[in-house]
Parts: C-alpha cells; sequence; structure tokens
C-alpha cells in the first residue's frame, strides 16, 4: 500500500482518537497539576430594610469589565496527588462521605463500617475494593465463559439460537438497569430475602459490608460472562477438526484434548477477554453507585465522580482521574508485553 494511500485509510481512526483520547487525557494531566480559585475583594454595599438603609461590607468575586469572574491560577505541582494519596494528614472525604451516608440512613452497621475505614486514605480505601472486585470476578469471568462455550457447543443446533440469545441478556442489559435489577431482588423486601426467610435465613443484604461487597461483585460476574461465553464461543468453531480428530485416534482424553488442542488455539481469545475484563473491573462505577452508593463499596471510579460532583473540586478529580489510568497500565502491561512477545516470535 502507498504511503498516500496508507495515510488517507489511517487518518480520520488517529484523528478521532486524537481528539476524543489524547486531548481530553492531556487536559485532564494539565487540570491535575493546577489549582484555580475566585479571586475575592472587599466591597461596601447598601442595604435597605424597614429601619432605613446602612452600609455593609460583605466579600465577593472580582469581575471584569465584561462582567465574567476573575480566577487566579496557580501551578501546584503533585499536591493534588498527595491529598488523593493521602499523603498530606487529612481527613480522607471519602471516610466523611461514608460517615455521612451512615448518618442519613441510621444504620449502626454503616456507620461502624464508616468508622474503620476513617483511618484509610480515601484513595487506598477505593484501591482496595476495586482490587477486590477485580481479583474476585476475573477467574469467574474465564471460567464460567468458557464452560459455557463448551457446554453450548455440544448443544443441538436447534437450542443453539434460544440458549445464545437468553445468555446475552445480561450482557444486553445496560449496567444501571442491570445493577437496578439485583437491586431490587435484594432489598430487604425484595424476593431473594423472602424466599430465604421462608427456610429461616434473614440477610439485610444492603446494610452490611460483606453482603453489599458480594452483590457488586455477583453483578460484575452475572453482567460481563456473557461477554467472555460468546467470544469462546466464536472461538471453539475456528478449532482444527482434523486436530481434535488426530488427537482421540492418539488415544487422548477429552481433557487432554482441552489442554493440548483446544485451550492454546483460544490462548489470544483468552487474553483478548482478559484485557477488556481487567479494563472494565478497574472502572467498576455503576453497580457501587446503584447499589451502596459508595457505602462499603467505594471504587476508584465513584471516588472520582464524588470528588468531582459532590467537592466539587475539578482539579483533585482530575489526580484522581491520571491514577486510574496509570492503575489500568499497570494491569496490562504484563498482557501487553506477553503479546508483543508473542507477535514477534509469530514474525
Amino acid at each position: 500500500m502507498k504511503p498516500r494511500s496508507f495515510a488517507s485509510f489511517v487518518g480520520p481512526s488517529v484523528l478521532l482518537m486524537l481528539a476524543l483520547l489524547a486531548l481530553p487525557l492531556a487536559m485532564t494531566v494539565l487540570l491535575s497539576v493546577r489549582n484555580c480559585a475566585l479571586e475575592m475583594e472587599l466591597a461596601t454595599v447598601q442595604q435597605t430594610g424597614p429601619f432605613g438603609a446602612h452600609s455593609v461590607t460583605t466579600q465577593r468575586a472580582k469581575v471584569e469589565a465584561s462582567g465574567k469572574a476573575v480566577q487566579a491560577c496557580r501551578w501546584v505541582g503533585l499536591d493534588h496527588y498527595r491529598t488523593v494519596l493521602g499523603l498530606d494528614n487529612t481527613k480522607p472525604p471519602a471516610a466523611v462521605l461514608a460517615s455521612t451516608i451512615a448518618a442519613n440512613a441510621g444504620n449502626a452497621g454503616r456507620a461502624s463500617a464508616a468508622d474503620t475505614r476513617d483511618a484509610l486514605p480515601e484513595f487506598v480505601s477505593a484501591l482496595r475494593f476495586t482490587m477486590l472486585y477485580v481479583v474476585a470476578t476475573t477467574p469467574f469471568v474465564l471460567g464460567g465463559g468458557l464452560l459455557l462455550a463448551l457446554a453450548m457447543n455440544r448443544v443441538t443446533q436447534r437450542l443453539k439460537a434460544l440458549f445464545i440469545a437468553a445468555s446475552l441478556l445480561p450482557f444486553i442489559i445496560t449496567p444501571v438497569v442491570g445493577a437496578l435489577s439485583i437491586k431490587w431482588l435484594f432489598r430487604d423486601n425484595g424476593l431473594v430475602p423472602h424466599l430465604l426467610s421462608g427456610v429461616g435465613v434473614q440477610v439485610f443484604w444492603m446494610a452490611q459490608a460483606w453482603s453489599a461487597q458480594l452483590l457488586v461483585i455477583l453483578y460484575g460476574i452475572w453482567h460481563v460472562l456473557p461477554f467472555a461465553f460468546i467470544v469462546f464461543y466464536a472461538g471453539l468453531q475456528g478449532v482444527p477438526q482434523d486436530a481434535l480428530e488426530a488427537a482421540t485416534i492418539d488415544g487422548a482424553t477429552p481433557w487432554q484434548k482441552l489442554r493440548y488442542v483446544t485451550l492454546p488455539h483460544l490462548m489470544p481469545l483468552v487474553v483478548f477477554v482478559l484485557m477488556m475484563h481487567l479494563m472494565d473491573a478497574y472502572r467498576v462505577f455503576e453497580p457501587v453507585m446503584v447499589l451502596t452508593q459508595g457505602a462499603f463499596t467505594t471504587s476508584v471510579q465513584y471516588l472520582t465522580y464524588y470528588v468531582l460532583l459532590q467537592e466539587d473540586n475539578p482539579y483533585k478529580a482530575s489526580a484522581a482521574s491520571v491514577l486510574t489510568i496509570l492503575g489500568i497500565a499497570l494491569l496490562l502491561i504484563p498482557l501487553l508485553r506477553k503479546t508483543w512477545r508473542e507477535q514477534r516470535r509469530g514474525n
């Protein structure tokens, strides 16, 4: 392909990536190392009341001739990163958030959990549950998706379409709707507690740390498992049948054929599904937001949301976003290195 044709083919995609990915990322990094605040001034205003007029001195923002407020911006370096990581010896706002939620709910269990987290920096607390979510969901997504694909490969052709459509429903449903469905099923007056109470088991799923975290993890497995299943099932259709037949003639057991023929053929897809899931799992947000509103399950993505909207601090939220991106990159580096080495050996 000629360089001009290649540039014409690739150019639009590169421009879109620069506009939608590189430029916002650069702006986020820029915001994370600076801080802007309104310049204030003392002003005397006249107030008129039922007892006459009097002068009052108050503080207000400086404005330009055009009526726009004047902002003073300065470079702060890594100060916002230190605040997010809890290195400035200030009380973590995440702990304040959890305490506020517990107080508003009037639930002693949540309050005790919030008190336990007070000693942890906000980002460390969020990172701890995020890594728990990643580690807990990944084996079930990969193993469950592979088992479903292997089972589907043995189903008769007439039933495959029905089973595939039914299994894809959790992945098709939007994350917020799926999280709300889980919440309605497990709320105190929901279907699951009602069925459990019939056998003498009573669990308040939304009022305890372990149960709330378990619901978020179960949601993650339920929502992502169909994606892994459909990718592995598509990969199984390309497994060379002659290799399977040769293994059968040589007396290989089903487990040996799976281990030495099927799995090596699916390894590129396993790496692909693993990379996609790691990126999505590290950015878990919807189930945390819908199921517990940050109580017991503050993830790094929820922390960014809270700092941006509740604290109204876009500069600190930018620092949290950059740390989140760095965390995803660290998770993907081993897989990317493995893929790079395999590609070099293949060439």
